[in-house]
């Protein structure tokens, strides 16, 4: 029978079912029915992104440049992203955690699956509410967001393990190569690996050629809407869509950045200014900051009847800079 184990506030623990029982790194080295590690999601923070299929290293920039709009770099140092089904999820590794694997590598490298429960649980569900003991996470819609509510309806990692027999997923740690990652046969033939080299390398050429000539375009267009704008594109978080933009897979996210932005560009009153971006399945969601409240429903009004349709103002709140603002509306004609 395999064991799985789990690491919460710098330590570890066997997992019988529910219950869990205090172990040593020595410990779990010398057992030799190990299988996979559970790291408690106090560890992590998770944003949601828009789900977009493509290879690894694209997604992995993709969500590197939709970081940097959020957050500020030393916030966002160590991340990975997690995809299934149409869900895309970004965890941000603590701090704390990096120091634990620095300190004890040799542990991380012989589990089979390393994962989290709320992560296990996006592969079994696709609407709930999860709580760490700290922070509440709602899925839904393929998204996933921090919760405030008060409601006592909500999972917790002693659910998963309730349940927990395998463990689906394995997120990537930094500097961490699984040992079963070493242990590859070599005497696959030499001939046949060069063969499968060789038609991955020209069908991916073929694949960029096609998208960087539309991105291209796209991109031009979006340094006019800058230029016009006379905003830097390497100072301001709107630039960050350029990089953004050259990461995609295909002309469909671009146009929906640019049809957007052109919105948002001809829509300018002195007194407002546009923070964030998010292009989801259905809707379009825009963060902002105004001088005051007046300025809020100026630029609400003054969006629909470009649009020609309804908006909503949500999550409005008044701080020492302004208000601050998120406009919805529905991404169709």
């Amino acid at each position: 029978m395999e064991h799985n184990y789990f690491l919460k506030d710098g330590l570890l623990y066997k997992l019988s079912g529910s219950s869990t029982y205090r172990v040593s790194i020595d410990d779990v080295l010398n057992d030799n029915n190990r299988a996979g590690l559970i790291i408690d999601d106090t560890y992590f923070f998770y944003v949601g992104m828009e789900h977009i299929s493509t290879s690894a290293k694209k997604i992995n920039a993709i969500a590197q440049n939709y970081l940097n709009v959020l957050f500020p770099s030393d916030m966002v140092k160590y991340f990975g992203v997690f995809q299934n089904s149409s869900k895309t999820i970004i965890y941000i590794i603590n701090d704390s955690l990096i120091d634990i694997i620095e300190n004890n590598k040799e542990l991380f490298t012989v589990f089979k699956k390393i994962s989290t429960p709320f992560l296990e649980l996006c592969m079994k569900y696709n609407e709930f509410i999860f709580s760490d003991g700290i922070k509440k996470y709602m899925l839904s819609e393929n998204m996933v967001s921090l919760s405030d509510t008060n409601s006592n309806e909500f999972i917790t990692a002693k659910d998963l393990f309730d349940t927990l027999e395998s463990i689906k997923y394995s997120i990537t740690l930094p500097g961490i190569i699984k040992k079963s990652a070493l242990n590859l046969p070599f005497a696959a033939p030499a001939a046949a690996i060069l063969i499968i080299y060789i038609f991955f390398i020209i069908g991916s050429i073929s694949q960029i050629s096609a998208n960087n000539k539309v991105n291209k375009y796209y991109e031009e267009s979006l340094q006019k809407i800058y230029n016009n704008m006379g905003v830097a594109s390497s100072k301001d978080p709107y630039g960050l869509l350029i990089q953004q933009s050259k990461s995609v897979s295909g002309g469909g996210s671009s146009q929906s950045i640019l049809s957007v932005l052109n919105d948002l560009n001809s829509a300018y009153i002195d007194g407002v200014a546009f923070e964030g971006l998010n292009i989801r399945d259905n809707d379009i969601r825009v963060t902002g900051i105004a001088t005051d409240f007046a300025k809020v429903e100026e630029i609400k009004k003054l969006m629909e009847n470009k649009l020609q349709k309804s908006i909503n103002v949500d999550d409005t709140k008044k701080t020492k800079d302004g208000i601050t603002f998120t406009m919805k509306y529905d991404k169709g004609m």
